[in-house]
C-alpha cells in the first residue's frame, strides 16, 4: 500500500462511497498537513487505523476523533455516562462478539438495537450483528478508551458481586454512601489471601465492616477504575484517579489511588469535602487565648502562617477555615494544592499534580503575576517552592502553606535544611501552628480517678483535687466504640524577636523551643491535657498523639 492510500485510512459509512478519513480531518482543521504525514508513517510501521495513530502521536484526543467520526458519517455521539446497559440488552450480544468487533449494545428504540462502535462498523460486520440481534442496528460512536473500558466492565458487572445480589455498579454506590453516612475520611479495598477486606477510616481509626471473596470484587475493582478514569486493562502499575460521585442527595469527591498487590489490587478512597464544610478558625478547636494570638497572625497584611504536622492531622481543614476567616470580595485569594479538598465560594484554587506540566513552583510562579493578596501553597514539598513563598512573604504577599513536621519550632530549622536562607526564613515567617488530631468521647463515657501509673507518666502530681477524667464506654450512639468525632489539640509559636536572632545564629530546635515555651507557647502535650481535664478526650487519646 502507498502512502496516497494509506492517507484515504478508508471507513465504511455503510452507505454511498467510503471517505478518507485523514484526509476530512485535514480539511476540516483538525489536524494539519505533518500530523498527517506523521500518522502515514505510524501506519506503515503496524499502527492503526489512523484515528489510533493521531491519538498516540498527541495530534488530537479521542473525543476529536470520536466527534469528527460522528460529523463525518451523521451518527450521534454517546458520552460514558450512557454507556451502562441493562442486564437483558447486553443478552442481545454475546460477550466474546463484543469484545471481538468492540461494540455495546445500549437499548433498543423503535424495535431497533441502538450499539455504540468507536468506528463506524463495515457493512459485513454490520450484516452479522444484525442477524445476530435479530433486528436492525443504530451505531453511535464513543471514544476508543470509553467503549474498550465499558465493554469490559458491563458483561463483568453483569454478574453478581455479592451475596445480597448486587451488581458491581451498585456495590460501589453502597461503599460510597455508606461511607459518607459514617463520616469516614477513607475508604480501603485491600485484597488478602483468602479474601478482600473493606475498611473505613473512622475519627482517625480502620474499622473493618465487610469481606468479600476475590470472585465477587473482581467486578467492583473495574467499576472503580472506570468511574475514575482509569486504564481497566492495567493491572500491574500503580494508578491514580478521581471521582464526582452523586446519588440521592449526596454529592462528594473522592481521590481514588490504586496499588498492585501481592494478591491484588488495593484501593484506597480518600473522600474529600467539597462544599459541605465551610469551617472557620473559631470552630476548630483553638482555646481562646491561642485563637486570638492565631487570629492575628492571619490578618496580618503579609508574611507567612505555617500548618505542620503528620498526614491525617488536619492541617487542610485548619487552612481552610483560615482563608474562611478572612475571605471577602475585596481580596484576591488564590490556592495551589494537590488535591482540592475544599472548595471555598469566591477563591481562585488550582489542582496540581493531574499532570507533569503543572508543578507546586510553576503554579506559585504564574500565580504572583495574577495580582494576589493571599496564596495558600498546599504543601510545601521541596526548596523551590518554599524559595518562592518565603520571597512571595517578604515583597508584600500573605503566604499560607503546610509542612510535615512534629511540632512548632522545629518547622523553622526544617526550611534552612531544605536550602532557604536563615535570614529569608526569620524575617518572613510570623508564625507556626502545629496540631493533631484526637478523638472526642462519645455521650456515654463515665468519669473515674486516674490511677497513679496514669498520672506519673503524664508527669502530674497527685493532689488532694486529684483530676476526675472520663473514659469511653460504648453505646448505639457510637457504634459501641466510646468515641465520636474528632477535635485539634494545638501548639502556636508566634516568630518572635529573641526566636529571629535564635534562628539567625543556628539554634536548634530544642533551644527554639525553650525560647517559645519562655515566650509563652503551650505545647501540643498541654494542651491535650486541658481536652482531657475537661472531659473532651480520653488519657489513652493524650498518650497516643502527643508526646510529654
Amino acid at each position: 500500500m502507498n502512502s496516497r492510500e494509506i492517507m484515504g485510512s478508508v471507513i465504511g459509512s455503510g452507505r454511498g462511497q467510503p471517505k478518507r478519513f485523514g484526509e476530512w480531518l485535514l480539511a476540516h482543521g483538525k489536524i494539519t498537513e505533518i500530523d498527517l504525514k506523521r500518522a502515514v508513517r505510524a501506519l506503515s510501521n503496524g499502527v492503526g487505523p489512523i484515528g489510533y495513530a493521531l491519538t498516540k502521536l498527541g495530534a488530537v484526543d479521542e473525543l476529536v476523533i470520536a466527534e469528527s467520526l460522528a460529523e463525518m458519517h451523521k451518527f450521534s455521539l454517546v458520552n460514558a455516562q450512557e454507556l451502562e446497559p441493562r442486564r437483558e440488552i447486553l443478552a442481545k450480544i454475546p460477550e466474546k462478539l463484543a469484545q471481538q468487533m468492540q461494540v455495546l449494545p445500549l437499548k433498543i428504540e423503535e424495535k431497533r438495537l441502538v450499539v455504540a462502535v468507536d468506528k463506524p462498523l463495515k457493512i459485513v460486520t454490520l450484516r452479522q450483528l444484525e442477524r445476530t440481534a435479530r433486528m436492525p442496528i443504530v451505531q453511535k460512536i464513543a471514544t476508543s478508551g470509553a467503549l474498550r473500558n465499558a465493554i469490559a466492565l458491563s458483561y463483568t458487572s453483569d454478574t453478581v458481586a455479592d451475596s445480597h445480589g448486587l451488581s458491581a455498579i451498585e456495590v460501589v454506590e453502597d461503599i460510597i454512601v455508606k461511607a459518607v453516612k459514617l463520616k469516614a475520611s477513607d475508604i480501603h479495598i485491600e485484597p488478602l489471601e483468602e479474601r478482600v477486606r473493606l475498611r473505613y477510616r473512622i475519627d482517625g481509626m480502620l474499622r473493618e465492616l465487610e469481606s468479600y471473596t476475590h470472585d465477587q470484587f473482581a467486578s467492583v475493582v473495574s467499576r472503580i477504575k472506570v468511574i475514575s478514569g482509569l486504564n481497566i486493562a492495567e493491572k500491574r502499575s500503580p494508578q491514580d484517579g478521581a471521582i464526582s460521585f452523586e446519588r440521592n442527595g449526596i454529592e462528594i469527591d473522592l481521590r481514588v489511588s490504586i496499588l498492585p498487590s501481592l494478591y491484588g489490587e488495593k484501593i484506597v478512597m480518600r473522600l474529600l469535602a467539597g462544599k459541605t464544610m465551610q469551617l472557620t478558625i473559631d470552630q476548630i478547636g483553638l482555646t481562646q487565648e491561642v485563637y486570638e494570638q492565631f487570629l492575628s497572625l492571619v490578618n496580618r497584611p503579609y508574611g507567612i502562617v505555617m500548618i505542620v504536622g503528620p498526614t491525617g492531622s488536619g492541617k487542610s481543614t485548619t487552612l481552610s477555615a483560615a482563608l474562611n476567616t478572612i475571605n471577602s470580595p475585596e481580596i484576591n485569594i488564590v490556592t495551589v494544592e494537590d488535591p482540592v479538598e475544599y472548595k471555598i465560594p469566591g477563591v481562585t484554587q488550582v489542582h496540581v499534580g493531574q499532570n507533569d506540566k503543572l508543578t507546586f513552583a510553576g503554579a506559585l510562579r504564574s500565580i504572583l503575576r495574577q495580582d494576589p493578596d493571599v496564596i495558600m501553597v498546599g504543601e510545601t514539598r521541596d526548596s523551590e517552592t518554599a524559595d518562592i513563598s518565603l520571597r512571595a512573604a517578604l515583597t508584600g504577599h500573605m503566604v499560607f502553606t503546610t509542612l510535615h513536621t512534629n511540632d512548632a519550632p522545629g518547622a523553622l530549622p526544617r526550611l534552612v535544611d531544605m536550602g532557604c536562607e536563615p535570614f529569608l526564613v526569620s524575617s518572613s515567617v510570623n508564625g507556626v501552628l502545629a496540631q493533631r488530631l484526637v478523638r472526642k468521647l462519645c455521650r456515654c463515657a463515665e468519669p473515674y480517678e486516674p490511677s497513679d501509673e496514669q498520672l506519673r507518666l503524664l508527669s502530674i502530681p497527685r493532689t488532694e483535687s486529684a483530676p476526675h477524667w472520663m473514659r469511653p464506654v460504648g453505646c448505639d450512639h457510637c457504634g459501641s466504640i466510646g468515641y465520636r468525632g474528632r477535635i485539634g489539640v494545638f501548639e502556636l509559636l508566634e516568630v518572635t524577636e529573641p526566636i529571629q536572632r535564635a534562628l539567625m545564629e543556628g539554634a536548634s530546635t530544642s533551644v527554639l523551643t525553650t525560647l517559645a515555651i519562655e515566650s509563652g507557647m503551650r505545647t501540643l502535650r498541654e494542651d491535650a491535657l486541658d481536652k482531657l481535664n475537661n472531659g473532651v478526650t480520653s488519657y489513652d487519646e493524650v498518650l497516643r498523639v502527643t508526646i510529654g
